[in-house]
């Protein structure tokens, strides 16, 4: 007797060992598939855009510096370094940034695979006061250029040619960086104190590595200043001629700043139109900057450095916003150091990926060697080229529900359903003394293996609930018409068939609470092993036959 219920237990396991390896060749079947999605969408981002990230717009300014040169008297030999240009950043003193995005999987699709796309306007509404951020520019040549005159003496042999700074203002430009511009259909509009100016593609490059659309700067904004400037220098080189027999920095108008009385602002709007697919970043600048994003997306993620400050959900889709002063003030130093490095050495990063969690950079990637540069002290660096990743924020919009990753945890649970279908039959077999063959085992094992086998391609073609529901309907009868002749009878059958069903149901029930699938998973198993201690709490297991 007890040889033939271990004879019967040892088949029922040995069934379980040959699905739980089918099942791992069905989950092998959803990685390969998984993996071509991604690829698809990889080659609809190359072919067509990519996600997008987005630097607050700034204003850049080319200068050039010449170091400090030694001159030999009486052969007036010298050994002077090279001059060279670096840039000069203005961040806006206030930034309000507003994106509405429309998101859509219908825009970009190849065959089954689509990719999420979004499309919108991005709006910034910006706030500069010239006056008080050049004044700060002069402080910081007239005192470098007055330290190095200070150490010239009429008895020296050698003469000192001091640094020259020379920042130009004319070149001006205000830089509005995005990573792909493939996603600007039509090149923005900016508005620069009420005058509407159309922005276009730099002919010549300020910025190394940084994409971008520019505008230039009109000389009346910067007129005011530089006039003030230009005489506050005609003062500071008449006193310096009375102390020193040697001729300070000479710069052209504007490069050197004076206590600049009023603080005038300028008032500068931006209208880009932009697309892109699956996540949007936002890098912010400036002093006070604001990011307020609307979209028709109900299951936005949030990415980055920083969280919302504020988000609401509505049947429209969701509103957040972001304000970081930390993040921002971050980001004015590194990208206003990364410009000032000679020659344009150093390269700002900005770039958005598919996958969101490799936005960072790791220390290895900081440093790279190049040959060597010439620093604003005059000295030469070798193998020092520095590689800047700005903070980011945003949001990505993914399907946080896709098929695949549906499938795989559905699958999670394959071996219970199969255990407890065949547990049922063996109590059935024990309770009520059915006679149930081990081919009988291993057809119903594999009705439920073809579930999904079904569940997979039909979620590929149709929405996630009705796949499920007709894989498990298919089964669920076919298993339910098959049960009434190995069980003998229509009741038994409807037991089997409900039980199977309630299963089935409650799968569903915990796949789609994604916080507490499993917390539920786990209480299910609680209660359906209670529910066969009970069923099976009088049973003389020494005496079956």
């Amino acid at each position: 007797m007890q040889k033939t219920l271990f004879t019967k237990l040892s088949i029922i396991a040995g069934l379980c060992i040959i699905f739980a390896i089918g099942l791992n060749m069905i989950g092998s079947v959803i990685y390969e598939r998984q993996n071509y999605a991604a690829s698809v969408i990889k080659e609809i981002a190359q072919q067509h855009i990519n996600p997008q990230e987005v630097i607050t717009p700034f204003i850049a300014i080319p200068t050039t510096v010449t170091p400090e040169c030694q001159i030999t008297a009486p052969s007036t030999t010298s050994k002077c370094a090279p001059s060279y240009s670096k840039i000069e950043t203005i961040f806006a003193n206030q930034t309000q940034a507003t994106q509405d995005l429309e998101v859509s999987t219908d825009t970009y699709k190849r065959g089954i695979y689509h990719a999420t796309s979004y499309d919108g306007t991005l709006k910034f509404d910006q706030r500069y006061t010239f006056d008080t951020t050049i004044s700060r520019l002069y402080e910081a040549t007239s005192t470098a250029s007055a330290e190095q005159s200070s150490v010239n003496t009429p008895a020296s042999n050698n003469k000192t040619k001091p640094r020259e700074t020379i920042i130009h203002w004319n070149e001006a430009k205000l830089i509005i960086p995005v990573s792909d511009l493939r996603g600007v259909a039509t090149l923005p509009t900016v508005t620069i104190d009420k005058k509407p100016i159309k922005a276009t593609y730099p002919q010549t490059p300020l910025l190394k590595n940084l994409t971008y659309v520019e505008v230039a700067i009109p000389q009346n904004i910067l007129q005011p200043a530089t006039k003030n400037m230009a005489s506050q220098q005609s003062r500071s080189s008449l006193i310096a001629t009375s102390t020193s027999s040697e001729v300070l920095a000479s710069t052209d108008i504007g490069s050197q700043s004076p206590d600049i009385k009023g603080t005038q602002a300028t008032d500068i709007m931006i209208d880009l139109p932009l697309a892109g697919i699956s996540n949007l970043n936002t890098v912010p600048t400036g002093q006070n900057f604001n990011l307020t994003m609307r979209s028709n997306w109900h299951a936005p993620n949030f990415i980055g450095k920083a969280l919302p400050n504020a988000k609401k959900f509505t049947a429209n889709g969701f509103e957040a916003s972001w304000q970081n002063q930390y993040l921002t003030i971050a980001n004015n130093q590194d990208l206003s150091q990364c410009l000032r490095i000679a020659n344009n050495r150093c390269v700002v990063i900005s770039k958005a990926t598919l996958d969101t969690s490799s936005q960072s950079m790791t220390p290895d990637d900081a440093i790279t060697a190049v040959e060597g540069i010439v620093t604003e002290e005059g000295t030469t660096m070798t193998d020092s080229y520095q590689n800047v990743r700005l903070n980011s924020f945003g949001v990505s919009f993914a399907e946080p529900n896709d098929v695949y990753l549906q499938t795989e945890r559905a699958m999670k649970y394959a071996l219970l359903l199969i255990l407890v279908s065949f547990g049922t039959f063996f109590l059935f077999e024990v309770i009520k003394s059915s006679r149930i063959h081990p081919i009988q085992y291993l057809l119903v094992g594999c009705a439920l293996f073809v579930f999904y086998v079904l569940l997979l391609p039909l979620a590929e073609q149709i929405v996630f609930w009705k796949a499920y529901a007709i894989a498990a309907s298919a089964c669920v009868g076919l298993i339910g018409w098959y049960t009434y002749y190995v069980l003998g009878g229509i009741k038994r059958a409807t037991i089997f068939t409900a039980t199977l069903a309630g299963l089935y149901a409650s799968f569903f029930g915990i796949l789609t609470t994604e916080d507490m699938n499993l917390l539920l998973g786990a209480v299910f198993c609680f209660v359906l092993l209670a529910c066969v201690m009970v069923m099976t709490r009088k049973i003389d297991w020494y005496k079956i036959a």
